[in-house]
C-alpha cells in the first residue's frame, strides 16, 4: 500500500520501518517501551522516537540518555514549524484538515472537554506527519491509549496513516474518564494488550473489534536471564520500585510498615521512585517515626536497580491496579520474591507459595501481614520460590514480544 503524505511524498520502500509515540519519552517508569524499541532495532527494524514532550526530570539510567538524544519531541518543535506543519496539511487536503480538527473537538466534547489539549493534538498530528514524510515511514505505533492515541488517530483521519497502540491499563480501561477508545480502536489496524486481564477487559467493553485484539506481553532483555541469582535470603530488607503516586499507592505501602514497626518487626524498607506523593509521603515517614525503616532513594538506573535487588529480601508493591509490573519480572530474572495486590496482571506473575505472596487490594494489615510471613519463611524456601519465578519469568522474554509485533506490522507495512 503506498501512502500519500501532507506533503505530497509516497513513502515507497518504508518496510521495515516503524514509528512510536508516547506521552512522555524516555522516561524511569518507561523501560518496557525502551527495551520494546531497542529489541525490535536488534531485530532489524528501524524505529523512529516521539513524543508529544519531554520529561522535567533529566535521564538517570545512560540508555535512557541516549534514547533522548534519538527522540523528536513534538511540543519542542519551534511554532514556526508547527504552523507550517499546518499550513502543508491544509494546502494539500484543506476539506480533510478542517473535517479533521472539528473532529478533534468533537472528540474533545465527547470526552474531557480539554479543547486546547485536543487542538494540540491536531498540531501535533501535523507535525508527526510532516516527519513521518520526510522519513518516508508509513507506520506509527502508540503506547497508551489516552494522548498519543488520540494523535495518531487524528493523523489517521488526516491522511490515512496506518497506526496501532498498546493499551497498558488501568486507567484506559476506565470508562468514567472517557477517552474515546471506540474512535481510536476503530481506525486502527491491530490493538495490543499486555496482559490476559487487560485482554479479557477490552474484549468485554468492544467485543466488535476482537479481531483486532493481540495479547503480547511486555517483557526483559536476555541480559536479565544471564546474571546471577540473589544470595539475600537472610536479609530482613525490602524494596519497592514504583512511582510515588495514587495508583501505587505508596502511602498505603507505609502504613504496612508502621504496623509491622509497632508490632516490634525488625524491618526495613527502600523506595526507589519518585511523584506526586514525595512531599506527603516524607511527612508520613517523620510523623511515624519511621526514618530507621524507610529510605526514599528517588529513580534509579538499571545498574543500581539490580544492586538493590541483590539485597533484599523480596518486592514490594502495594498498586491500586496494575497492567503487567515490570518491576516484577525483574525481581523474578533475579530470584528474588514478590509480595503485591491481587490487581491487573499481577496474578500472571504471582502466585501464592510458589513466587511470592498475593494480597487483597488496599489493605494495609494484609500487606503487613505477607511481608511479616515472608520475613519468618526460612531461607530454604525463599530460595525454592526464587528460583520458580525466574523459570517462569522467563517467558517474558522480549524476543518474543518483538516477534509478535514484527508480525504484526509487516501485515500493515508490507
Amino acid at each position: 500500500m503506498s501512502l500519500e503524505l501532507p506533503d505530497g511524498q509516497a513513502s515507497e520502500g518504508s518496510s521495515g520501518q516503524v514509528a512510536y509515540l508516547t506521552n512522555l519519552y524516555p522516561s524511569p517508569s518507561h523501560s518496557f517501551i525502551r527495551r520494546e524499541i531497542l529489541g525490535l532495532e536488534a531485530a532489524g527494524w528501524r524505529v523512529h522516537r516521539f513524543a508529544h514532550r519531554r520529561n522535567r526530570v533529566a535521564p538517570v539510567d545512560p540508555a535512557d540518555a541516549a534514547e533522548l538524544r534519538q527522540t523528536c519531541v513534538l511540543l519542542d518543535l519551534s511554532p514556526g514549524t508547527l504552523t507550517l506543519a499546518v499550513l502543508a496539511c491544509m494546502a494539500r487536503r484543506p476539506i480533510g484538515t478542517l473535517a479533521t480538527m472539528m473532529f478533534a473537538m468533537r472528540l474533545a466534547w465527547r470526552g474531557d472537554r480539554r479543547y486546547f489539549a485536543h487542538l494540540a493534538y491536531f498540531v501535533m498530528a501535523c507535525a508527526l506527519l510532516r516527519r513521518l514524510s520526510d522519513l518516508g515511514c508509513r507506520h506509527v505505533h502508540a503506547h497508551f491509549g489516552t494522548n498519543p492515541a488520540a494523535v495518531v488517530c487524528l493523523a489517521h483521519r488526516l491522511c490515512g496513516l496506518p497506526y496501532s497502540v498498546t493499551f497498558h491499563g488501568p486507567h484506559e480501561f476506565d470508562p468514567s474518564l472517557r477517552l474515546n477508545l471506540r474512535e481510536k480502536i476503530a481506525t486502527a489496524s491491530f490493538v495490543v494488550t499486555i496482559s490476559n486481564a487487560g485482554n479479557c477487559r477490552m474484549l468485554a467493553q468492544f467485543p466488535e473489534f476482537a479481531a483486532k485484539f493481540r495479547l503480547v506481553r511486555c517483557g526483559l532483555d536476555a541480559s536479565w536471564f544471564d546474571k546471577p541469582l540473589s544470595e539475600a535470603q537472610q536479609s530482613r530488607e525490602f524494596l519497592c520500585i514504583a512511582r510515588l503516586d495514587p495508583q501505587k499507592d505508596p502511602l498505603l505501602l507505609l502504613a504496612a510498615v508502621r504496623i509491622l514497626v509497632e508490632r516490634g518487626v525488625a524491618v526495613r524498607l527502600t523506595i526507589a521512585g519518585d511523584g506526586m506523593l514525595r512531599t506527603e509521603m516524607e511527612t508520613y515517614i517523620a510523623a511515624g517515626r519511621l526514618g530507621e525503616h524507610v529510605t526514599l532513594v528517588g529513580w534509579q538506573s538499571q545498574r543500581h536497580v539490580i544492586v538493590h535487588l541483590r539485597n533484599v529480601r523480596a518486592l514490594v508493591l502495594s498498586s491500586r491496579d496494575e497492567g503487567l509490573p515490570v518491576a516484577i519480572m525483574e525481581a523474578f530474572a533475579l530470584g528474588v520474591p514478590a509480595i503485591a495486590p491481587d490487581v491487573g496482571g499481577v496474578s500472571e506473575l504471582v502466585q501464592n507459595n510458589e513466587t511470592g505472596w498475593l494480597v487483597a487490594r488496599g489493605d494495609a494489615l494484609a500487606l503487613a501481614d505477607a511481608m511479616d510471613e515472608c520475613l519468618r519463611t526460612e531461607p530454604a524456601e525463599l530460595r525454592r520460590m526464587g528460583n520458580e519465578a525466574r523459570r517462569r519469568v522467563r517467558a517474558h522474554d522480549i524476543r518474543v514480544s518483538v516477534g509478535m509485533l514484527s508480525k504484526a506490522f509487516l501485515g500493515d507495512v508490507d
